[in-house]
């Protein structure tokens, strides 16, 4: 890997975990265990610009980082861990096999993480009910992932062309 690349992963990997800290601070909706996922913009960027590789490094290595911060690698560590290996099972569903756009990826990436996070709940601590907790945070979720997903195409856009181009140029390498 390139210094330049490894530079680029390690600064979103910074910029993924200092938004989900950040989102933490946003009391949207008093819903337990509900967030925006906006950590989830730069999971999403690195997956269409850099690829499947660099998305997977950025998704897990965020997992880790929060926990080595903020939470620990308690029963939260697993549930983010479950949610986060859910979601990019969901995403690599959407993205590689159905070739759906960035809107279904990260829906379907967003309701994974839930179903991820909850399984992890039910088995920590053997609750099978709490997937009727779906029937609620499944639409919230689907809701953030196409805000997530729209926000992101912004992203892009706003990204200096040269800068596109030369990612382009890399991977025809």
């Amino acid at each position: 890997m390139k210094t330049r690349r490894l530079v680029a992963l390690a600064f979103l990997v910074a910029l993924s975990t200092a938004l989900h800290y950040f989102e933490g601070f946003i009391p949207l909706l008093s819903i337990p265990g509900y967030r925006l996922g906006l950590s989830n913009l730069v999971s999403l960027f690195a997956l269409y610009y850099y690829g499947i590789p660099s998305f997977l490094f950025v998704s897990i290595a965020r997992v880790f980082l929060v926990a080595l911060i903020a939470s620990g690698f308690g029963p939260t560590f697993l549930m983010s861990l479950s949610g986060c290996l859910f979601a990019i099972v969901g995403t690599l569903l959407v993205h590689r096999l159905v070739k759906g756009s960035i809107f279904s990826v990260s829906a379907v990436s967003a309701l994974f993480h839930s179903i991820g996070q909850l399984t992890a709940y039910a088995i920590f601590f053997q609750m099978p009910y709490i997937f009727v907790y779906l029937a609620l945070l499944g639409p919230i979720s689907i809701a953030t992932g196409l805000a997530i997903a729209f926000l992101d195409r912004l992203v892009v856009k706003r990204l200096p062309s040269s800068f596109r181009e030369e990612e382009s140029r890399r991977r025809k390498q």
